[in-house]
């Protein structure tokens, strides 16, 4: 058991410092390189923080893990908002941008609710290669409006996230590692969780809902809960949104073409309901506060709370 521990420890911080370290290369090579600013904004904004997510459901569908793969997803998604941006709110008020209301949160609650029903359909839950193709459609089209009309939100959110540009061989190094470290740390990841479960007797949705979900999602928790701390909390929903948006449309579009994915548990339309709860009250709240406070901040977390406890009953 400790050496199955110690293997998933390693896996998430190589998986989680390898996205880092990645996303890092990348974007010093993109600017060494002259490519626009909005453009490296984007892939940072959209791309950078699913990164561990998307490495985890890959390796799992090529591991035959697929349910893993969707709930990395739900759970991370669920994760994202009733604690992650619960836990920073707890630090100070964080106020939403209108942009992020009025287009964001709407698209994400659209995403999760043609999500939902694609794979409640029939009450088979399961999804296919054509599910794929929807997905990836609905991201190409979530794309198009970030450049065409979020133009200043990006640069602004890229202002907040890079971390300085490194020489180009410096760069180059970086991107390597981090390769290197994600497809390392996915692996060990996968390899170990799955271990674990067979162990404990819990099914592989359970750990893609609970271990696996929150290790994937504690780049957005320790930026959210830092952001709150400094008072830079006002790009932070609009984050977690766009992270949730690619979540659903990228990783579960890219996994399903690959293979069918499907869960191994009863009772997954709680799951459902619990991930389209939370993106509703989100937005709920964001328009009538135009912010998120304590208060706020602590319904999220009783939410989660409830939650966790109802999988782990379940298993």
């Amino acid at each position: 058991m400790f050496l199955i521990i110690t293997g998933i420890i390693i896996g998430m911080f190589l998986l989680i410092k390898g996205a880092d370290w990645l996303v890092d290369g990348a974007v010093s090579i993109a600017l060494n390189l002259g490519i626009s600013k909005l453009i490296v904004g984007l892939s940072v904004v959209a791309f950078g923080t699913s990164v561990p997510e998307l490495v985890v459901s890959l390796i799992s569908v090529a591991k035959g893990h697929s349910s893993v793969t969707i709930s990395n997803v739900v759970g991370s998604n669920v994760a994202n908002i009733a604690l992650c941006l619960a836990l920073a709110s707890l630090f100070s008020v964080i106020t939403v941008k209108k942009q992020t209301i009025s287009a964001e949160m709407p698209f994400m609650i659209m995403s999760t609710v043609v999500f939902t029903a694609l794979l409640f359909r029939n009450n088979v839950f399961t999804l296919k290669w054509n599910d794929g193709v929807v997905f990836l459609s609905l991201m190409i089209i979530f794309i198009y409006y970030l450049v065409s009309n979020a133009r200043n939100v990006i640069e602004e959110e890229f202002e907040s996230e890079i971390k300085g540009k490194h020489k180009t061989k410096i760069a180059i190094f970086l991107v390597v590692i981090g390769i290197i470290g994600v497809s390392l740390g996915g692996e060990l990841t996968i390899r170990y969780v799955v271990e674990l479960a067979k162990v404990l007797k819990l099914s592989e949705t359970f750990v893609g809902l609970t271990i696996i979900a929150l290790g994937t999602s504690l780049p957005e928790l320790v930026v959210s809960v830092t952001s709150a701390i400094k008072g830079e909390g006002d790009i932070l929903v609009g984050n977690i949104v766009g992270s949730n948006v690619f979540n659903l449309l990228l990783i579960l579009g890219l996994s399903s073409i690959i293979s069918n994915l499907t869960v191994d548990v009863s009772g997954y339309f709680v799951d459902l309901i619990v991930v389209n709860l939370v993106a509703l009250l989100l937005l709920i709240i964001s328009v009538i506060k135009r912010k998120l406070t304590r208060i706020d901040g602590l319904m999220f977390l009783a939410i989660y709370s409830v939650y966790i406890y109802y999988i782990i009953q379940r298993k």
